[in-house]
């Protein structure tokens, strides 16, 4: 892939590289990002998670030959997330480039996404694998499509695969949304495309192919990841969620209640006005109290109807000056809690 026409220059790139236990190979794929580069504004932080072998040692002999790259350690292994946003508070660059250090995606890419973001106007250009490419084991993909899938009926992002690899992003949309996120490990990206996406940034995406060389059906992936991947992803709903952003007292929890018996009171009365119906023990003997069937069958049906339809009012009345509440409170600083630009 040429970089001829990709130039980053006069803007600075910051490109992060976080390895994990990548002592064998990071010094040449340091190499390979920086002839990639070359001729560019740029610099290459590199982020040892943790690593158990040379890793941290390997990039600081690249940088000791004179690329412009900088070696930063994490003494315990915190995960991707962690350390990219930990290689984050290094950059100095304008716009900042995630890309992971095994280079299964080429640097080349980084190039093709400065492009992307350009032409667009983008904030946030995040490169999706290559739907065409069926390199991917069968699980792999099987798996992959389900999570893409499940992340876009959550969540409603714009985008069709938020856990690729490589990102570019303008340096204010990290500066915005870094101190609200608190996933480190498998589902990071999700977190920080919805706080990117609740700021208005502008998110588009860009199909890369992806040199797939790891062993086994589902690659780097394995039955920890999976568990982690999916907790980790309902933790993000919770807290970005309507639930989360209104913070139901007791009080408005109980008008959640009568709100909802007062439906389904209201739907009992109007069934049973326009016609009987007829119910089996043990709900008869239920209904017999909730549905006042010891009454007299034309005063209880209408007292049903007019009961439920005043319990509706009285809590949506409750519900709306709730709410209204709600959204005058300040914001916290969460995902929940973000006020759209």
């Amino acid at each position: 892939m040429s970089s001829e026409n990709h130039s980053p220059a006069p803007q600075r790139l910051s490109v992060i590289l976080p390895a994990y236990n990548e002592g064998a190979h990071i010094y040449g794929n340091i190499v390979r990002v920086c002839e990639t580069l070359k001729g560019q504004n740029f610099e290459v932080i590199v982020v040892d998670d943790g690593s158990q072998d040379n890793t941290y040692e390997e990039s600081l002999r690249a940088a000791e030959d004179g690329y412009p790259v900088q070696a930063v350690r994490q003494e315990t292994n915190r995960g991707k997330g962690a350390s990219l946003f930990h290689g984050f508070e290094f950059t100095s660059g304008e716009r900042i480039a995630f890309l992971d250090a095994d280079l299964e995606i080429a640097p080349e890419y980084i190039l093709r996404l400065w492009q992307v973001m350009d032409q667009t106007g983008a904030d946030v250009v995040a490169g999706v694998k290559d739907t065409t490419d069926n390199q991917f084991p069968w699980a792999r993909r099987v798996m992959s499509s389900v999570y893409r899938r499940s992340v876009a009926f959550l969540f409603g992002l714009a985008i069709t695969d938020t856990q690729t690899g490589i990102k570019l992003f303008e340096r204010q949309v990290l500066e915005d949304a870094a101190p609200r996120l608190t996933i480190s490990r498998f589902a990071f990206d999700i977190e920080l495309l919805l706080a990117a996406a609740r700021f208005g940034y502008k998110i588009v995406e860009h199909p890369v192919k992806i040199a797939f060389s790891r062993t086994g059906s589902l690659g780097r992936m394995n039955l920890r990841h999976i568990i982690g991947s999916f907790i980790d992803t309902l933790a993000i709903y919770y807290r970005a969620s309507f639930w989360r952003w209104l913070e139901p007292s007791v009080g408005t929890r109980i008008w959640m209640v009568i709100f909802a018996l007062g439906i389904f009171l209201f739907g009992v009365g109007v069934g049973k006005v326009l016609t009987p119906i007829i119910l089996k023990p043990p709900v008869k003997q239920v209904f017999r109290i909730i549905a006042l069937q010891f009454l007299p069958t034309n005063i209880r049906d209408w007292l049903l109807v007019i009961g439920g339809l005043l319990m509706v009012i009285l809590s949506l009345v409750q519900l709306n000056k709730r709410l209204l509440e709600a959204f005058i409170r300040r914001d916290r600083g969460d995902l929940a809690g973000i006020f759209r630009k």
